[in-house]
């Protein structure tokens, strides 16, 4: 679902994998040098199905990962993050979320340390709302906020703006002018 440049010239990758891990699938994060050949790969789960959507390597040299798990949590699906270190060793997990579904889209590092993270969230205040959490840097969440109306809305991309304010790009079926509209919101 996603790959990003790192440090070193490389290429992280995360997604699903049904061949390996501990459950029907599990969150993939491979590891490759310059050439794409793969340099190691991790799976992180439990006995449901989890999905990496969102990898970025971390200041630290790690990497911090959001998806959603059925295997954990609170409700049906959660939001989840993940980070690593360098090796893609899991230093910490969590979740987020409701007795209803909660996907992880997009996930950046703040310039404090922590994360931010969009998605889309059951648990709001309509159908689906977007979702908007800052973690601290051990993933603590410091707030959550959603933004939506009556129809299905949800965030897919997060960036950190030049003011230290946050632009997600994502849909609505609430807004707009037809049955699924881009949206885009900045705070």
């Amino acid at each position: 679902h996603d790959v990003q440049q790192t440090s070193d010239g490389g290429y992280i990758i995360t997604g699903q994998t049904k061949s390996f891990g501990n459950g029907y699938s599990d969150v993939w994060l491979i590891k490759t040098n310059s050439e794409g050949v793969e340099e190691w790969n991790k799976t992180f789960g439990g006995g449901e199905s989890e999905t990496g959507y969102s990898v970025q390597q971390t200041s630290d040299g790690g990497y911090i990962l959001t998806g959603i798990t059925n295997s954990y949590g609170k409700g049906k699906q959660d939001l989840y993050l993940i980070k690593t270190n360098s090796e893609g060793v899991e230093e910490w997990s969590k979740t987020f979320g409701g007795s209803e579904n909660d996907y992880g889209f997009s996930v950046q590092q703040t310039t404090d340390g922590g994360y931010i993270i969009t998605g889309r969230s059951g648990n709001g205040n309509y159908n689906m709302d977007v979702i908007l959490i800052k973690t601290s840097s051990d993933g603590s969440e410091e707030w959550s906020k959603y933004f939506g109306g009556i129809g299905s809305d949800g965030g897919n991309s997060i960036q950190i703006t030049n003011d230290g304010g946050y632009v997600i790009i994502g849909e609505t079926s609430s807004f707009g002018n037809g049955d699924s509209d881009v949206w885009l919101i900045k705070t």
